[in-house]
């Protein structure tokens, strides 16, 4: 089948490099062209493929249909919404002409299409499919792109899962904002506005990502989920906080547990002082690991013990109640070695 591969005009990767590298591997001959200005797609495929009519006038989309070779497929890129109403009807003409040929007999278009609004790409055929580009890449994905970026500059920190959620949280879907938040120093990524408001500067140009629309990269599924660009919600001024609700579920999915990690290993040093069973608060304590860390704080409070131990769970207490009222952690108390072990 022909198909048309549409995308938004930024914050997803060169897909038609892609689709040559994958096809080139295999049985097809691949030609990849790009289209760089506005011109009749019958007349500019023909120029491009070296193709030389007998006749221009007798020319016609079956003629170059019967011309090009079996098995090969034109990736073509650089068609967008200023040329995108002449490459359709080029399309659907192609594809009546394709369905003359068998199907393993037949050249094939690929056609990547860029910044075209969805209700403008409505097209279909026997040998023809629209494939938009929503929902393609879910958060796996991202993170597993953002921890090779930062394992491929530096040997990972303890923290390096922090890190690589943090970045994936904030980047989403836009792998060249992920690129830019991983070059940056960890101590900025935890100011969400001032960092995404420089990756801005930097990444949009002429800030052209102002509003939800799919077509211009302001939208897209993430999982399923509808989710709005972080670069539209800098140019709102984030007034519901999305953006600090995403690292603040970053950090919560992967310091929650540490935290809980960490409180375990308190206790070894713990059972030396707080001798089970104690009352607390009206409430009979018969093992150390019945206690919450907040609660385990409070027992060391009210039984007296004074120095690292019980400042050390205070402090992850202190944390865990942040996360736990849906505050994110500033860099200070999120990199500190005390909740790595």
């Amino acid at each position: 089948m022909n198909v048309a591969v549409t995308a938004p005009s930024r914050g997803t990767p060169e897909i038609g490099a892609g689709v040559w590298d994958l096809l080139a591997t295999q049985r097809w001959r691949v030609h990849r062209l790009v289209v760089s200005a506005p011109q009749d797609p019958l007349l500019w495929v023909t120029e491009q493929m070296y193709i030389e009519p007998e006749s221009w006038i007798r020319w016609s989309v079956e003629s170059l249909c019967q011309q090009l070779d079996s098995s090969s497929v034109l990736v073509i890129e650089g068609v967008d919404a200023t040329n995108w109403d002449v490459w359709r009807v080029f399309l659907k003409e192609f594809e009546v002409a394709s369905r003359q040929r068998p199907s393993d007999d037949r050249p094939l278009f690929l056609v990547v299409v860029r910044g075209v609004a969805q209700k403008c790409l409505h097209l279909s055929g026997a040998a023809l499919e629209v494939r938009q580009w929503i929902d393609v890449l879910g958060e796996y994905d991202t993170l597993i792109y953002v921890d090779q970026l930062l394992r491929s500059s530096r040997k990972p920190p303890k923290h390096h899962k922090l890190m690589v959620r943090q970045i994936s949280a904030l980047a989403l879907w836009d792998l060249g904002l992920a690129e830019y938040l991983a070059a940056q120093p960890e101590s900025i990524l935890f100011d969400v506005d001032a960092v995404l408001k420089a990756a801005r500067a930097a990444l949009d140009n002429n800030a052209m990502l102002k509003d939800e629309a799919w077509e211009v990269g302001g939208s897209d599924q993430v999982d399923g989920a509808r989710m709005t660009h972080p670069f539209v919600l800098v140019e709102k001024g984030d007034p519901e906080r999305e953006l600090w609700r995403r690292l603040w579920t970053a950090q919560a999915a992967e310091l929650l547990p540490m935290i809980e990690v960490r409180r375990r290993e308190l206790l070894k040093g713990l059972e030396r002082h707080l001798v089970c069973p104690f009352d607390l608060g009206g409430i009979q304590v018969r093992s150390l690991d019945e206690l919450e860390i907040g609660r385990l704080a409070f027992a060391a409070q009210k039984q007296g013990l004074r120095g690292e131990l019980r400042t050390r769970a205070e402090w992850l207490a202190d944390c865990r109640n942040k996360l736990a009222h849906l505050t994110a952690l500033n860099d200070v108390d999120a990199l500190d070695a005390r909740m790595y072990g």
